[in-house]
């Protein structure tokens, strides 16, 4: 899995879709909270799986893009479906699906993803090695991350002990994932968004059809959990990855995977003004969580080194 070294960094394109990109992928916990009103989690997910893989389908045609053809790259498509869509949808929709654990805190605890992929690719990825600036960035965003989560983490509350538990697996699952993903250096972003998004349909067939039993679902289901899913497939998974694959090809696996870090900001801002509907969002935002957002803001300017560290060689 090793990879040759190039040199990646963060452009300015490449700061515009990683704001993008965390937009997108903040609106997938509320799209989540709203599917789970009236749908199960097993078909939340492959709702967001198969609409995204049939309107990446529409895309690639008015575009012209073919489907990848070479049974070397759908393998290792089928591989980034399973670790980078369906098990850790599956696992976070069933997080957020505990009682008291909604997407906002979903997303916090998602946003430990760069730590695991700072590890992974230290082992396979040459020229994603830990840097002084990295580590410290990491850290600094992983203490904002516990500074938002701890008074919660202290109630003995069950729903956040399991739901967290899920996610932080979903988070391993999805930095193994962007490590991963370096192997389709020079195939066009819609191609591998397209090719994992029907593998991790493909994953998710027999288990919807088997468990959740589709043709059981009742006509009751509120049209704003079909908006969610509709939301999900196309905004945060089919668009959503386009912009993924795009940074992953510029910037590389940790840069891009920060953008779990960001991804807090717009989730608790969700909650508040459109769960819990309010306007008034420094009222439904505690101190703690502010704080802690400052503290990811401080180590993403750390890690890009925009605050130079003594000593440290810059980019």
């Amino acid at each position: 899995m090793n990879s040759s070294a190039t040199t990646l960094g963060m452009t300015p394109r490449s700061w515009m879709d990683l704001a993008l990109l965390s937009f997108l992928w903040g609106l997938s916990f509320l799209f989540y909270d709203m599917a789970l009103d009236g749908l199960s989690p097993l078909a939340v997910v492959f709702g967001r799986c198969g609409i995204a893989a049939l309107f990446l389908l529409i895309m690639l045609r008015v575009t012209g893009v073919r489907l990848p053809r070479s049974p070397k790259l759908w393998g290792a498509l089928f591989i980034m479906g399973l670790m980078n869509n369906a098990l850790p949808f599956f696992l976070i929709v069933n997080g957020q699906a505990q009682p008291g654990f909604h997407g906002g805190m979903s997303s916090i605890f998602n946003s430990t993803v760069p730590l695991f992929t700072v590890i992974i690719a230290q082992f396979f990825l040459a020229d994603e090695k830990i840097t002084l600036p990295k580590l410290i960035g990491i850290m600094l965003g992983m203490c904002g991350v516990t500074v938002m989560m701890a008074r919660d983490a202290f109630s003995g509350d069950g729903g956040l002990l399991i739901g967290g538990s899920m996610v932080l697996m979903a988070a391993f699952s999805y930095g193994v994932a962007g490590v991963w993903a370096r192997r389709f250096a020079g195939v066009p972003p819609m191609q591998i968004a397209a090719g994992q998004q029907i593998s991790a349909t493909a994953w998710l067939i027999l288990p919807v059809f088997m468990l959740d039993k589709p043709w059981t679902y009742s006509a009751s289901v509120p049209v704003s959990s079909w908006l969610a899913i509709a939301g999900l497939g196309i905004f945060a998974t089919a668009l959503a990855y386009v912009l993924f694959f795009r940074i992953l090809r510029t910037a590389g696996a940790t840069n891009v995977s920060l953008v779990t870090l960001l991804i807090p900001i717009w989730a608790i801002l969700f909650n508040a003004t459109i769960r819990q509907g309010t306007l008034a969002v420094w009222e439904t935002i505690t101190l703690a969580q502010w704080a802690g957002m400052a503290l990811i803001a401080l180590g993403l300017c750390v890690l890009n080194q925009w605050i130079p560290l003594p000593g440290a060689k810059r980019r």
